[in-house]
């Protein structure tokens, strides 16, 4: 049984977890699959003899999704791509703003019963800007519900972008047709606003989904970028901290974290394990006793042998604990 996780894009609500999991579900072989929408993640466990990461993607793909491997390390921090994230956040906030200023401009047109008393194909120009604005704020600032609908409509299914695409459309449609039969029942204020206040909550998402990784970054953050290895005698060699191997002899000198997980073969120190244990007293460290990556070394130097690497090392299983902590769901999250 093997146990991958992996970022899926383009989730925009519950029901899009609901998807996504009843799809990975369908695959022949997976045995237990988990979609987190805060975290944009999902963590499958699957019979290799049955099935694999291919098929498990595709079917993900087909619901209009895309899924995105992730690796432990240096490769899961670019995935958090902070950058990007940065990038569109702003460029969400900037068309929440404007959706919003239009939509209340159709608001107060319409509340208001407010009439220019210009009249241009027998439309009052009030009703043709309120037409125009709604428009604007239907099919251009909010063109990301109808795109999610088409998308989920090749696969015969629907979600959220559904609903809002369908609503905001037959508003819109309704509208133009009492101006075309010049009845009063239109609703182009309607469209515009529902369009405009779920833009505004997916802001509120975007905004908040950094939080939610935070303690994974931290925790990641911990750990050393590189190690000085002893090879070929005793030459040191600085190399990063995903090449090294089990077995490897690593010096450590007063003031590094220790790289990874291992023993003391020569020399003694005393290392501050309180990012561990919590225990704020040094612990002292002789030939033969362990030490543990990410903690910190803070007297003397000394030579230790890697026995735990990569994923293996106590701050790597912290952090899948958490992340899976995130992506699991108590019982009463499922029937909800």
């Amino acid at each position: 049984m093997k146990k991958i996780i992996f970022g899926i894009s383009g989730m925009h609500c519950a029901s899009c977890v609901i998807l996504n999991e009843q799809a990975i579900k369908g695959v022949k072989g997976v045995q237990k699959a988990s979609v987190n929408y805060g975290m944009r993640e999902a963590a499958v466990e699957f019979d290799e003899a049955a099935t694999n990461e291919k098929e498990i993607f595709a079917a993900v793909a087909k619901n209009g999704y895309k899924a995105m491997p992730m690796e432990m390390g240096d490769d899961m921090m670019m995935h958090m791509h902070k950058g990007n994230d940065r990038a569109e956040l702003l460029e969400m906030k900037r068309g929440v703003l404007w959706a919003i200023s239009l939509a209340a401009i159709t608001v107060i047109l319409a509340m208001g019963s407010i009439r220019f008393g210009v009249v241009i194909a027998g439309i009052d120009l009030s009703l043709i800007t309120q037409a125009a604005v709604s428009a604007v704020v239907i099919f251009w600032f909010g063109r990301e519900f109808h795109v999610g609908m088409l998308k989920k409509a090749e696969g015969f299914v629907a979600d959220m972008d559904t609903l809002v695409s369908l609503g905001t459309i037959a508003a819109f449609a309704f509208s133009v047709y009492g101006l075309a039969t010049g009845s009063m029942n239109l609703y182009f204020e309607t469209g515009a606003v529902i369009a405009a206040l779920i833009l505004l909550g997916r802001y509120f998402e975007a905004k908040s989904r950094g939080a939610v990784g935070a303690a994974i970054e931290k925790l990641m953050q911990l750990g050393a970028k590189s190690a000085r290895v002893i090879r070929g005698g005793n030459i040191e060699k600085e190399i990063p901290i995903s090449e090294v191997a089990t077995g490897d002899i690593l010096r450590i000198r007063p003031g590094e974290k220790i790289p990874v997980d291992g023993a003391l073969v020569s020399g003694s120190t005393s290392v501050d394990e309180s990012m561990l244990t919590g225990e704020s007293m040094p612990v002292t460290k002789a030939a033969g006793d362990k030490v543990f990556g990410a903690t910190m070394n803070l007297s003397g130097s000394f030579d230790m042998k890697a026995e735990k690497v990569g994923s293996e090392t106590i701050l790597a299983q912290i952090v899948e604990m958490v992340r899976s902590a995130q992506t699991e769901k108590a019982p009463i999250e499922r029937l909800a």
